[in-house]
């Protein structure tokens, strides 16, 4: 018997005799089964739903526990080629901070499990324009979401950790102009194309 089910099994137990003599009185006072059958009834009904509640809280919290398994990495699919070229666009244009990251850096926070190294990159722009680039690399790795770089701890904005809610309500309150979205599309059109 599962330790979890003990209280279940008591409470059936306690209540439902608690219902069946009442039920027993109802009939021997007034002599009507159907008025003897109430407590029963009310009964059964109240344990199939704490029944049907139990399920649910249980379905509930596996679903979340799944959600907050440790992200150990980003496992980005890109080859070190397209990486470099990406990385050479952001530093080029400084969108990353270049005195602060290396190549190395941003290779190993995209690709490589987070225990093999103590890489983070640091950017320098705008909430809603970071959110744009960090967008970029959703489409190559199902899964990814702005959440998943905010969970990493391994992405800072202008000296702070990155907030997916932040960047978010920033991006619909000041989006990025054309000129910049068209800017950051340059640098990955080639990755089609390796």
């Amino acid at each position: 018997m599962k330790r979890g089910n003990n209280g279940l099994i008591v409470g059936f137990v306690v209540f439902g005799t608690i219902a069946i003599f009442s039920a027993l009185n109802f009939y021997t006072d007034y002599g009507q089964l159907w008025l003897a059958l109430i407590p029963i009834g009310l009964f059964i009904t109240f344990f199939f739903v704490l029944l049907v509640l139990r399920a649910y809280k249980e379905k509930v919290k596996y679903r979340n526990r799944s959600s907050r398994m440790k992200l150990v990495g980003l496992h980005l699919d890109f080859n070190e080629r397209i990486l470099r070229k990406i990385y050479g666009s952001l530093t080029r244009y400084s969108f990353l901070d270049e005195n602060l990251n290396r190549f190395e850096d941003f290779y190993d926070v995209l690709v490589l499990d987070f225990d093999e190294h103590e890489s983070v990159l640091h950017f320098c722009c705008t909430p809603a324009q970071l959110k744009y680039i960090l967008e970029k690399f959703k489409p190559y790795k199902k899964g990814v979401h702005l959440s998943t770089f905010e969970r990493s701890g391994k992405i800072f904005n202008n000296g702070k950790p990155i907030s997916a809610k932040k960047l978010y309500k920033r991006y619909s309150k000041n989006p990025p102009t054309q000129k910049f979205e068209k800017l950051i599309d340059s640098f990955f059109v080639f990755v089609r194309d390796i």
